[in-house]
């Protein structure tokens, strides 16, 4: 079973009010989302006639990872400007994510998603798919806030994480079963993401993807597998498919 909630009113005839009362009737499982005690980064300070491709072959890195790292969205860089030449992921409680025993053959694909609401949280979404009746609740592996019901930029980790169960993110089960699903708490065909939502989504995809799961997994937005506007027109999807393929 999947959710995505601008199906499911369509279909269903979801009271949004229904909706945004579901914390009332959550599950008991925590949600985590406070960030981790990260060590202070290298940094380089940009002296003049430096570009990216110097400084990342002078200190064995990519441009990508120096784009990734610092949120660069183009190769522009000014004198003066602080790179950091490792990432602190600062934004993400790696305590929480990296407890579960991963098998990295399981995980093929990074979907991403909106949750299509104005507000919302990991617990709420939770209380939501649980009355629709998905046993495992959230069917998301994290969710990331937007600052109404938890705060902005907050990665939340849900139980299909921690108990590396399947999602219920999209309509295939193939995929379900294989896919790390991502939702961003917004409606993003009206509004952009926020910055630090963002900035989480590029420090949590860094991690899952390059560093816990080998570079395996495929970085995807949940329409370009269904037939759905699914994370919304407003999500920079150029610039992440940049970053992440």
């Amino acid at each position: 079973m999947w959710i995505c909630y601008t199906i499911a009113v369509m279909s269903n005839g979801v009271d949004r009010r229904k909706f945004l009362r579901a914390a009332a009737v959550c599950g008991s499982a925590p949600f985590v989302c406070a960030g981790s005690l990260a060590p202070e980064a290298p940094i380089h300070t940009v002296q003049r006639g430096d570009t990216l491709t110097a400084i990342g072959r002078r200190h064995g890195l990519s441009v990508r990872q120096l784009k990734l790292w610092n949120g660069l969205s183009s190769d522009l860089i000014l004198i003066g400007q602080k790179l950091l030449l490792k990432p602190t992921y600062k934004n993400l409680p790696l305590a929480t994510i990296t407890r579960p025993k991963v098998d990295i053959r399981k995980w093929r694909h990074l979907i991403i998603h909106h949750s299509a609401t104005p507000n919302g949280s990991a617990r709420i979404f939770d209380g939501f798919h649980r009355q629709k009746g998905m046993e495992n609740g959230l069917a998301y592996h994290f969710v990331i806030g937007n600052g109404t019901n938890s705060p902005d930029g907050a990665v939340e980790v849900g139980n299909r994480w921690t108990s590396q169960l399947n999602g219920g993110h999209v309509s295939s089960e193939t995929f379900n079963a294989n896919s790390i699903g991502i939702c961003l708490v917004g409606n993003f065909e009206r509004q952009n993401p926020t910055r630090r939502q963002v900035a989480s989504l590029v420090e949590l995809a860094d991690y899952l993807k390059n560093r816990m799961l080998h570079e395996r997994p495929k970085f995807m937005l949940h329409r370009e597998l269904e037939q759905t506007l699914c994370p919304g027109r407003n999500f920079p999807a150029k610039h992440l498919h940049q970053l992440f393929g």
